[in-house]
């Protein structure tokens, strides 16, 4: 028994007659399973289906049953949508193209997203439209071309334009639609995962208010004037107190203009919970303004929540 390969021993243990009752449908992508039994059976028959499926998906029946899953919640194939996927920094991710497809299909709008490109070279962006069901327009003006950092599709040098398209439907889904796609993410999204600390080197040696009052005390200096020792650590204290309330200002400030349903936005709900402050945003407003508003959007939320 122990000689059997991962794939051998998930078949052994596949229920063929729960696998076997789920009906085919010419709708649902094309299945149409009963109960969560069945979609668990068939999440094991998929991770044995070899090329049937990509790498990440083989021998891996959990993985299987969350891609099946999500495609019976957006009504498609779940091989089909399988083999959209990839595995990306330990995760899960969905091509461009399969995303734009969910938006088309789940977003609560009237026929398609509309767009125009303007611009030409790195300034290259789109304008977005559509009518919702409830009849209200909505515009959106995408990204330029070149604010944006990662650009792994080889869609970026073949077909700059179509990347970019897809790129400002998925931001604009984020923005008016965060349902539609909460918790997907592209694959350039969690590659780009990584993030630097991008506080410039003076503010980030420099020690927050809870390490100055901690620090022990150094001995003072003669005194310089007339004014008394006591008043002038008060007066620091207060300058640094007041330093510490513009920062925490200026991220709340961007939180209003967050969104839930990107990564950003879910990092800044964990930032909180794990006890970290607002300005520990890893987000540079000045270079990464969108992800600098989801994070501080999601932060507060969090706070919100916890009240």
């Amino acid at each position: 028994m122990n000689d059997l390969t991962i794939e051998e021993r998930i078949a052994a243990k596949t229920d063929l007659t729960i696998a076997g009752a789920t009906a085919v449908s010419s709708e649902v992508g094309g299945l149409s399973f009963k109960d969560m039994g069945q979609v668990m059976e068939f999440a094991k028959l998929m991770a044995v289906a070899g090329q049937a499926v990509p790498k990440h998906l083989r021998a891996a029946p959990g993985a299987c049953l969350a891609v099946s899953l999500q495609a019976l919640n957006w009504r498609m194939d779940p091989f089909a949508v399988a083999n959209k996927s990839y595995a990306v920094n330990d995760r899960i991710a969905y091509e461009a193209q399969l995303i734009h497809a969910v938006i088309e299909q789940r977003a609560p709008i009237k026929g398609r997203i509309k767009g125009a490109p303007e611009g030409e070279g790195q300034k290259r962006k789109w304008r977005l439209w559509c009518e919702t069901d409830d009849g209200d327009r909505i515009d959106y003006e995408g990204p330029e071309i070149g604010n944006i950092k990662t650009k792994n599709s080889p869609l970026w040098t073949a077909d700059p334009d179509q990347q970019l398209w897809y790129y400002s439907v998925r931001a604009m889904c984020r923005r008016h639609f965060p349902d539609v796609i909460l918790g997907v993410y592209e694959k350039e999204e969690l590659a780009s995962d990584t993030m630097r600390d991008v506080t410039p080197e003076a503010q980030r040696t420099k020690p927050n208010l809870a390490q100055r009052l901690a620090a022990p005390s150094e001995p003072a200096p003669e005194p310089q004037g007339s004014a008394p020792q006591g008043d002038v650590i008060d007066r620091q204290a207060r300058e640094a107190e007041a330093e510490d309330a513009d920062a925490e200002a200026a991220f709340i400030a961007l939180a209003a203009e967050g969104g839930p349903g990107s990564m950003a936005w879910d990092k800044g709900v964990a930032a909180f919970e794990d006890g970290k402050s607002i300005t520990s945003c890893p987000y540079e407003p000045d270079e990464a303004k969108s992800d600098a508003e989801d994070w501080c959007g999601g932060w507060c939320g969090a706070e919100r929540a916890a009240q």
